[in-house]
């Protein structure tokens, strides 16, 4: 019987329902920062740059930082992820976040084309057909 409480300790602790400390979640602290992404499909970083996909050029994002890595958060949901580089002036690229670029320039090109061709538009000259007799029969009149 405890003193206090007036009840032994281990039908206290069931009635209770604790949990076991070492169930508890881990408390993260993740730092967020504001970038905005360049025209390159890159943000940079503690003098680094990251990939984005490039469809998200220009748009700003957010930079959930944990630990040795971090998450790029666009419009609320998540765009990619990518590990901390060490040092400054370094480059980390994903292949995928460029995937489609090459096509969509294309379309843009040939969209473009197309608008300024079907505006120009070209006639043939308009020449008169003669016999070789008329420009004899000047040569002789000139003579």
């Amino acid at each position: 019987m405890h003193g206090t409480t007036h009840e032994i300790p281990t039908e206290r602790h069931e009635l209770e329902e604790l949990r076991p400390i070492d169930t508890m979640p881990e408390y993260f602290i993740i730092r967020e920062e504001t970038r905005k992404i360049s025209r390159d499909c890159y943000i940079s970083y503690l003098g680094n740059q990251y990939s984005v996909p490039y469809q998200l050029a220009g748009r700003e994002a957010t930079l959930q930082i944990l630990d040795d890595k971090f998450r790029v958060i666009v419009g609320g949901m998540q765009v990619c992820k990518h590990g901390l580089l060490a040092g400054s002036s370094r480059v980390s690229r994903n292949k995928e976040h460029f995937k489609g670029l090459l096509g969509d320039i294309l379309k843009e090109n040939m969209a473009a084309m197309n608008k300024t061709q079907s505006t120009l538009k070209f006639s043939e000259p308009q020449v008169e057909k003669r016999s070789l007799s008329v420009y004899e029969a000047l040569m002789e009149d000139e003579q």
